[in-house]
Parts: C-alpha cells; structure tokens; sequence
C-alpha cells in the first residue's frame, strides 16, 4: 500500500508537461509567438514542421491550416489565407470537429471576404463563428465586424 501511495505522490509532484512532452502542441506554441512577433514566414515553417507529425485523422489539422491562414492574412495575402481557412473547413467538415479553432477559421475567412469587398458573404461566416465556441477576445470582434457590415453603430468601449 505504500509503495502505490509513494507512486501516486510521485506522479502527483511532476506537472503533466513534464511526464509527457507533446511536439505538436509544442509546435503549435511556437508558431503563435513567431506570428506574434510578426515573423510569419518561420511561423509558417513551424507549422509545416507540425504538419508532417499530424496523422490525417488528427483534429488538429483543423487547427494547422487555420494558424497557417491566419499569417497569410497578417501578411495580407489574401488569396492563399482564403485558401488555408477553406482547408481548415474542409477537414473540420470531415473530421465532424467544431471546435476553436473552426471558429477562427470562419473569422478568418470573414475578414478576407472583407478584403476583397464582400460584405454580405462574410457577414454568413461571422456568424457562423459566433455559432460555435470563441475566446472572448475573437467572438468581441467578430461582433464588431457583424455590427459594421449590418450598419450598427459601435460599442462602447468594454
């Protein structure tokens, strides 16, 4: 009985992190601080790196392409972030995962449809990213694009 208590405390005193390292996630984190500091090209390198760990059946796909658009359109290349965001639907599609990251897929096709001068087309992918679960952060500008495109005035600030 003590041995299993003394094991238990043990696995207790490590955090799970450092029991079992995980490189796409660690990939993942390290591709969003380089789009943070605005180096999207090695952001994009990272996340290719991510890719070829990915298994085609991981919902973490859905997440690689969505990051991947996500540079593009800080870099305002427009045509290959539609391209990224729509992989990121595809296989959110397939994989049946509505998560956080489909979510900012929609958002990140709203706003390139905004960058092409397609407001009515980009309002139905806002609001079907409000439709799924967003960070505070992404679903309080998602709202602010709705309420531009439909003419609304704004928020104050919050």
């Amino acid at each position: 009985m003590r041995t299993v208590l003394a094991l238990f405390l043990l696995v207790l005193a490590f955090p799970a992190a450092a029991r079992r390292a995980d490189p796409i996630e660690d990939g993942f984190k390290k591709a969003d601080q380089m789009i943070e500091k605005g180096d999207y090209a090695k952001a994009r390198e990272t996340l290719d790196d991510v890719l070829a760990e990915l298994k085609t059946e991981d919902s973490r796909l859905v997440r690689y392409h969505e990051r991947t658009g996500a540079a593009w359109l800080r870099e305002d290349r427009i045509p290959e972030a539609r391209s990224s965001f729509t992989a990121a639907l595809k296989a959110a599609q397939r994989l049946k995962v509505a998560d956080d990251a489909v979510a900012k897929a929609y958002a990140g096709m709203g706003l390139c449809l905004r960058r092409e001068s397609n407001d009515k087309y980009a309002l139905k992918f806002f609001k079907k990213a409000l439709a799924l679960r967003l960070d505070e952060g992404t679903r309080m500008f998602v709202e602010d694009q709705i309420r531009e495109i439909e003419g609304a005035p704004p928020v104050p600030a919050r």
